[in-house]
């Protein structure tokens, strides 16, 4: 049986519903369409930014970028639809259609809950699903759907280490504030924003340590790439974290930035327990892809 999913989306070259795209395209039980603002190679990340041109991906219906910011009705593009979906689902990194899409089943993942819970609200009662990627930010009837890795992207490589610790990401003041006092003790640290994919995991796998710090207390995507490229990980305590993984086995907690460079020292300093908690971490990690997550929506959905 041939399950027919359609995906809604904010469509920048890097975002979380592209992970969930590839994972039902791996699907052979899955015919896939997707639409939304399609923004080509531009994503508005520090103050706006162009990422590489292979990472480009249209949607089967892309919009205009201009309506990003807008709200169409979903009449708008029912004729563009080559069927009615057994699932209609919104990845709702803040667009969705103002009212309720075709579909058999109509379920949302709520990306970005820990700035965006209010906005979710207001049109809940068109949706039969909704899915909450952040626990904390949970509400009555929502059902849990943490993040995840890619394991087409997201691996261990051989590669020569270059630096002692990377993050790569949006540089917030306590990220700043760590990676200044890493530096300041000789050690070779790379912090940026804008590598993406290929380039991402290269990065990565040239480090010995990956580092990690939530600014809403969410389980961020990075900690479970980290883990997946066989990386100790350094990570701010949020509460999520031990429903997954084992603090001081399957990574390097902290509170406090004095906390966090003192982690980073001391794993730096024992390539044994270094590779030990990479080793575990690694194996912690194996089943959170982004493949179980989709199977978990359909599960739900009833629809596998």
């Amino acid at each position: 049986m041939t399950i027919k999913v359609a995906i809604s989306y904010l469509v920048y070259p890097l975002t979380m519903a592209g992970y969930f795209v590839r994972a039902f395209e791996r699907r052979d039980d899955v015919e896939l369409w997707t639409v939304g603002p399609y923004t080509g190679a531009y994503i508005p990340w520090m103050h706006g930014m162009f990422l590489p041109s292979r990472y480009v991906k249209a949607p089967n219906c892309p919009l205009p970028s201009s309506l990003a910011n807008a709200h169409p009705p979903f009449a708008s593009v029912r004729k563009d639809m080559p069927w009615t979906p057994d699932l209609f689902l919104m990845i709702d990194a803040g667009w969705h259609f103002v009212d309720r899409p075709d579909g058999d089943v109509v379920a949302r993942v709520q990306t970005d809950p820990h700035v965006l819970k209010d906005f979710y609200k207001y049109n809940r009662a068109l949706i039969d699903y909704e899915f909450c990627m952040q626990s904390p930010y949970m509400e009555e009837g929502e059902h849990y759907l943490p993040y995840g890795y890619d394991p087409t992207i997201f691996y261990p490589m051989d590669l020569e280490k270059e630096f002692d610790a990377c993050l790569i990401g949006l540089q917030y003041p306590q990220r700043t504030a760590w990676v200044d006092r890493l530096r300041a003790r000789n050690l070779k640290v790379h912090y940026s924003t804008g590598e993406i994919y290929d380039e991402n995991r290269e990065i990565y796998n040239k480090s010995k340590l990956a580092l990690s710090w939530s600014t809403l207390i969410d389980l961020p995507a990075r900690v479970w790439e980290g883990l997946a490229m066989k990386l100790p990980v350094v990570t701010n305590r949020v509460p999520d974290l031990n429903k997954f993984f084992k603090e001081g086995e399957h990574y390097a907690g902290f509170s406090t930035v004095e906390e966090a460079e003192k982690q980073c020292l001391l794993l730096l300093a024992d390539d044994e327990k270094r590779n030990k908690m990479a080793e575990a971490g690694y194996n912690a990690v194996l089943p959170h892809t982004w493949d179980a997550r989709v199977q978990t929506i359909l599960e739900t959905c009833g629809l596998v």
